[in-house]
């Protein structure tokens, strides 16, 4: 479907914070947090979905038998032409799960996450080792909000 051309308004933003609050919410929940009927949030959404507002819905899930107590973000300044192989690179190493290019300091920003602050440090250290790195800054992740 073509996407709308029309802007994003209060509501929308409003009905967007609660989704990414709570994404399994439904309709009417929806509704009655930003004071629409269920049809005319479904409306909203629809919209959004098909203008790319919303690209999607997922489960973020941690199994009891692998936890991954220690999680970092990871700030990545490069010297390469290939950013794509880097990258690719970095996506097969264990616990990396996002990975993004930023404008700024750093080239890209890597979301890990480790049973241990060892295997952290491991990864890590692969990573500072590697030619095309010039140099990283990690932030240890404490407490998360959601």
């Amino acid at each position: 479907m073509a996407p709308t051309n029309r802007q994003i308004d209060d509501l929308d933003r409003a009905l967007l914070a609660l989704l990414a609050a709570h994404g399994r919410a439904t309709m009417a929940e929806l509704g009655r947090g930003v004071g629409l009927s269920r049809t005319a949030v479904l409306a909203r959404v629809q919209r959004l979905e098909r203008a790319g507002v919303i690209r999607g819905y997922r489960a973020e899930v941690v199994l009891p038998d692998e936890p991954h107590a220690h999680r970092a973000r990871v700030g990545v300044v490069i010297r390469t032409p290939d950013v794509a192989g880097y990258v690719r690179r970095l996506m097969a190493l264990d616990g990396v799960s996002e990975i993004e290019t930023v404008a700024g300091e750093y080239d890209l920003v890597v979301l890990l996450a480790a049973g241990s602050a060892e295997e952290l440090d491991t990864v890590l250290d692969l990573i500072s080792g590697w030619s095309e790195t010039v140099r990283t800054t990690t932030w240890v992740v404490l407490r998360r909000y959601r």
